[in-house]
């Protein structure tokens, strides 16, 4: 499915990093735009997993264990590529997969030399629906867990947000 689209956030709940690690894997440097949001539990997988995201532009990381990351393991993990760590669940998942959308077209706006135009008519991408349906219509979100609440709710957003959407339930 990645290969129809010019942008992939993939969403990841615990092991389904792996899956997720392989969608990036198919898709090296910059031939696609690779976000990765990421939650789990594990304070273990966030350090073996954290030096295999070099590749993607962004990752964002829910840690949500009990033991949390010390500032020293913070420092570490950030240290390895472009990654965000909140040691604790997101406000709301599709709130930060739209804005991550937002920032990204806004800079790809910028490299197409758009911001002239747009500056003159003072528009400014604020939120997902300021971004063209054509432009949207590029992006697919890949959810790779185990929670059908995640798999409902991520469905719901790509459906009425007109991006792409697949899903690799564990139902294990």
């Amino acid at each position: 499915v990645a290969s129809y689209f010019s942008h992939v956030v993939l969403m990841a709940s615990g092991i389904g990093i792996t899956p997720a690690l392989g969608v990036i894997g198919q898709y090296p440097g910059s031939s696609r735009t690779k976000i990765l949001i990421w939650s789990l539990r594990s304070k273990n997988m966030v350090k073996f997993f954290a030096p295999l995201l070099k590749d993607v532009h962004i990752a964002v990381i829910f840690y949500t264990g009990k033991d949390k990351l010390s500032s020293t393991e913070l420092k570490r993990i950030k240290s390895l590529g472009n990654i965000f760590i909140q040691q604790s669940r997101p406000k709301s998942l599709t709130e930060t997969i739209a804005s991550l959308i937002v920032m990204f077209e806004q800079g790809f706006m910028n490299e197409r030399n758009e911001s002239i135009r747009c500056l003159e008519s003072n528009f400014k991408i604020q939120c997902l629906n300021d971004i063209h349906k054509e432009l949207r219509a590029t992006w697919v979100a890949l959810y790779c867990g185990g929670s059908t609440r995640i798999r409902d709710e991520l469905a719901m957003f790509a459906k009425k947000s007109g991006i792409g959407w697949e899903c690799e339930l564990f139902d294990w």
